[in-house]
């Protein structure tokens, strides 16, 4: 139950305050007064999006806050899932800050919370009905929804999108491999092309570095030789050569460690110098002499360097590229002989999905009709208390829609609204008044047999006056016994079955326009409803009028218990 909302800086309102009462609530108002910006702040505390200039001029932010009382279990869940108090009491206050920005910041029961935790909040607390929402049963694609909210159908209509999701999915997946396989088969003969050219050539990563060194040993084959041997003669194998040289060193040394220890270190020096000389020059040899010219060898090597120099320009990238370009080609050549193959158990997946989602669709559609005929019974009675006692109304479902994730229903209301008449599409035989009684109808249909959240109307009573609207003040004060309902209204009528009546009302201070909202008691109620009834100009008439549709209103009143006392 929604107990109290309070709103600063918001629009034309400086500061308003309300406390609301268990039953059936009214807000009336001159037009332009504010009721519809009470509206907006209740929308903007649980989650809705607020304008942009929606903060007061001469203020940096606006705040809203609503308090609710004895809130469902559900709502206790969802808080404790969010890490945030459930417990206060049967308590849940939301207080949601709007910078001049638009940048917002949330509090739920004093802790910052999330947008997406107030908009998960908002239908277990409240459900608001538009003054323009009968006009929904025009478009006959909202009967579907309409009658899935009245009989209760969101564990199978969830199924039913579940398994639609799944569906597409699979579809998706099949489609994506198919056109990868169309487009690999298309493109097989320049594949294979590639792929024999690649694994002729067998590209070896690093290979071509190997081959430019060879190339120019082969190349300047003279030069190093004539170099190499130069200076493996002077090292080694010459006259007077290094290691001749030092092996005379070494001799000397020799003899003269024996005369002196002390030379032992340096002895050792000059044997090791000497033995890597000879190794040096022994390599050298080696290399000196494997140095023949080949030309044959050399054509080989740059006949080598020139395939993979084209191979890389025509493919782009090193060698090692090519090596990865090879094993890419093998794998989509793979794919593509895979053929149908390929696509087996993809196929076998969405013909799962495929029964799936319609054994889903059937159960969805058997619990609509079954829905649909508890909708008549019970839309009927509620019409015959809206003073359209002889009113037929019909609930068709038909599978003439292809399969979806809303099931495969065609689903439209009918309507009779006289004895003797033969039912004929809603969407084009009511009236304006007749559109808004039933849609009263549907919500309270609804409203039977869902979580306890507060009910708001705002001004249902638009195309109606007289005797009906006095029906559909009498079926919102019924609501009352069992809801805490909110209704904004133009009609004195209406106004008059409330249990708690609140006016808005604007006026200058100090050259601003201040909205404020204060409860009514039951002299002022006169007062209100004879300005409702007569203008800005109240006359005895009209007072009299007034306190005879408070009569009227309390003797009703009196005949059943107020919701939540």
């Amino acid at each position: 139950m929604l107990r109290a909302l309070r709103v600063s800086d918001l629009a034309i309102i400086d500061t308003i305050e309300l406390v609301l009462e268990p039953g059936f609530n009214v807000v009336t108002g001159e037009t332009g007064a504010g009721k519809s910006i009470l509206l907006q702040a209740l929308d903007v505390a649980l989650g809705g999006r607020p304008d942009a200039d929606l903060v007061r001029a001469g203020s940096d932010e606006a705040v809203v806050e609503a308090l609710f009382e004895d809130v469902p279990p559900e709502v206790r869940d969802l808080l404790g899932a969010a890490g945030l108090s459930g417990d206060a009491g049967g308590q849940v206050l939301v207080r949601r800050v709007i910078g001049r920005g638009g940048r917002t910041r949330a509090y739920v029961n004093g802790a910052l919370g999330s947008l997406g935790l107030l908009r998960d909040l908002a239908p277990l607390l409240l459900h608001v009905y538009g003054q323009d929402e009968h006009q929904a049963l025009r478009r006959v694609e909202s009967h579907r929804d309409l009658l899935d909210a009245a009989g209760g159908l969101a564990v199978d209509v969830d199924a039913m999108r579940a398994r639609w999701i799944r569906l597409a999915g699979a579809r998706q997946a099949l489609a994506e491999r198919e056109a990868a396989q169309r487009a690999a088969r298309d493109r097989t003969d320049l594949l294979r092309f590639q792929l024999d050219e690649l694994e002729k050539a067998a590209p070896v990563a690093g290979e071509d570095a190997e081959l430019a060194s060879e190339r120019a040993r082969l190349v300047h084959a003279e030069r190093l030789g004539s170099l190499v041997g130069g200076a493996e003669s002077r090292i080694y194998s010459g006259e007077t050569s290094a290691v001749d040289t030092l092996g005379r060193a070494l001799a000397a040394l020799r003899e003269a460690e024996r005369l002196d220890a002390g030379l032992g270190a340096a002895r050792a020096l000059v044997e090791q110098a000497l033995a890597e000389l000879e190794e040096a020059g022994a390599q050298l040899g080696r290399y000196a002499r494997s140095l023949a010219p080949d030309p044959a060898r050399l054509e080989t090597v740059e006949r080598r360097l020139a395939e993979l120099a084209r191979l890389q320009k025509k493919y782009g990238g090193s060698v090692a590229d090519l090596v990865a370009r090879r094993e890419a080609l093998a794998r989509e050549l793979e794919l593509a002989a895979e053929g149908e193959g390929g696509t087996v158990a993809l196929a076998t997946a969405v013909e799962q999905a495929d029964r799936e989602a319609r054994e889903a669709a059937d159960t969805l559609s058997a619990a609509r009709r079954r829905a649909g005929g508890e909708l008549e019974r019970r839309v009927e009675a509620e019409l015959r208390q809206l003073a359209l006692e002889g009113a037929r109304f019909e609930v068709r479902v038909s599978n003439g829609r292809p399969l979806g994730p809303a099931g495969s229903d065609e689903i439209e209301f009918f309507l009779a609204a006289n004895t003797g008449e033969e039912p004929r599409p809603l969407a084009r035989v009511a009236s304006g008044g007749e559109l808004s009684r039933i849609m009263l109808a549907l919500k309270t249909v609804a409203a039977s047999g869902d979580d306890g959240a507060t009910l708001i109307f705002d001004e249902v009573d638009a195309g109606i006056g007289g005797r009906v609207a006095e029906v559909v003040g009498r079926k919102l004060r019924e609501l009352g016994t069992r809801r805490q309902v909110l209704s904004v209204t133009h009609l004195p009528v209406i106004a008059a079955f409330a249990q708690h009546h609140v006016v808005v009302a604007k006026r200058v201070v100090r050259g601003r326009t201040v909205s404020s909202a204060s409860a009514l008691s039951d002299a002022d109620r006169v007062t209100e409803l004879a300005r409702m009834l007569g203008g800005a100009r109240v006359t005895r008439e009209a007072r009299e009028h007034a306190q005879e549709l408070l009569r009227q209103g309390r003797a009703v009143r009196r005949a059943a218990p107020v919701a939540g006392k």
